[in-house]
């Protein structure tokens, strides 16, 4: 559960004796694109009594609101909004990390799909006024759209309803398949090609062995150096320099080569707990195995053990599989990303670029 909310629980539906056919009599259906914006605009169900207010045209922001009637000092509202997401993200992490950034209590969560999640938040505007707020919320190429219906917190048990219908009402007016960002290419040889978001650094390229290779590719900060790193290794079980073939095989100990992995962040002084979780890769390759763990990471401040342990600042992401072809290949692939709960928007752009890889491997 992300930092700044507490219990999740289900997002509301409509009550049992809402009386739906009444109240929509009572609504009309808003509809609005906008020139020079392809794939942005919205329909939604508002109702008769809210007024549109004047906006200032612009690209990103607040595009279109409308405000309903006073309750007391405050109004419920509907809000549709453009802003700029810069790094490859999916809808969910980018949500939670824009709530976390606002300073928003996230009360429910639904994840529609990569690009679209629906949320219930609390949140506190310039004036000190709360409202309970119904979000939907898409990616949309470089972009970020939502829509808000916002009720009075103090008003929010008597339109619930209300604000549940007009949320179930809305739709987006398009989409795309582009993508955050750029993607860039990488191929080795014939032995292996996959894509990376073009904000990361492709750093190095070893052949360990003939049918060994290590690339290693960084996300780099702003004062030059990393805030997130991925090793690529690649087992071949024939060579992959000699394109004309031979009769050697290498054998492949994938336990081995775990205990590699470890050995070579203890002698970094960080310390690995046990597996926190466990996922299954998602591939876009048949395999024979694959298996994914995640694992905290803290650094000793000295060579000795101690009985406290480091606390965690980082994750590790592991992630082993095995091709399922006639000359297999064995894949470990790793993520170093400073921790969720240290910095969640670092940790949302850095799992992404790790888990594209591992979808566009060939």
């Amino acid at each position: 559960m992300p930092a700044g909310a507490q219990e999740l629980k289900p997002l509301p539906d409509l009550d049992a004796g809402f009386d739906l056919a009444l109240y929509a009599g009572q609504t009309d259906t808003v509809s609005r694109t906008y020139e020079d914006l392809p794939h942005v605009g919205f329909e939604v169900s508002l109702p008769k009594t809210w007024i549109e207010r004047a906006t200032l045209g612009q690209d990103f922001g607040e595009l279109t609101r409308f405000d309903g009637p006073a309750i007391g000092d405050v109004r419920p509202y509907f809000s549709f909004k453009r802003q700029q997401v810069t790094r490859e993200n999916s809808a969910r992490n980018e949500l939670i990390a824009w709530l976390l950034r606002s300073g928003y209590t996230l009360r429910g969560f639904r994840e529609i799909d990569d690009k679209n999640v629906e949320a219930l938040y609390v949140m506190q505007d310039n004036q000190g006024d709360s409202y309970a707020v119904r979000c939907m919320a898409r990616i949309e190429g470089p972009t970020m759209q939502m829509a808000e219906y916002a009720v009075p917190l103090k008003a929010y048990n008597a339109m619930r309803n209300e604000q549940v219908f007009a949320i179930k009402s809305f739709k987006f007016a398009g989409s795309s398949d582009t993508p955050i960002e750029k993607r860039i290419e990488r191929v080795y040889r014939q032995s292996v090609r996959f894509y990376y978001p073009a904000s990361w650094l492709f750093e190095s390229e070893q052949a360990v062995a003939p049918n060994q290779v290590v690339l290693t590719l960084a996300n780099p900060n702003n004062a030059g150096g990393k805030q997130g790193a991925i090793r690529f290794a690649l087992y071949s079980a024939e060579s992959m320099v000699d394109t004309a073939g031979g009769n050697t095989v290498y054998p492949v100990d994938v336990p081995a080569l775990l205990k590699d992995v470890r050995t070579r962040y203890v002698e970094q002084r960080m310390d690995i707990s046990a597996a926190i979780e466990r996922r299954k890769p998602d591939l876009n390759l048949p395999v024979k195995f694959s298996a994914m763990e995640i694992y905290d990471v803290g650094t000793r401040i000295s060579d000795y053990d101690t009985v406290e342990k480091p606390k965690p600042t980082q994750e590790l992401w592991l992630a082993v599989f095995q091709t399922g072809e006639e000359t297999p290949r064995t894949f470990i692939i790793e993520l170093l990303t400073p921790a969720r709960a240290q910095d969640m928007y670092l940790w949302s752009i850095n799992t992404r670029a790790f888990e594209i890889i591992l979808k566009s491997i060939q």
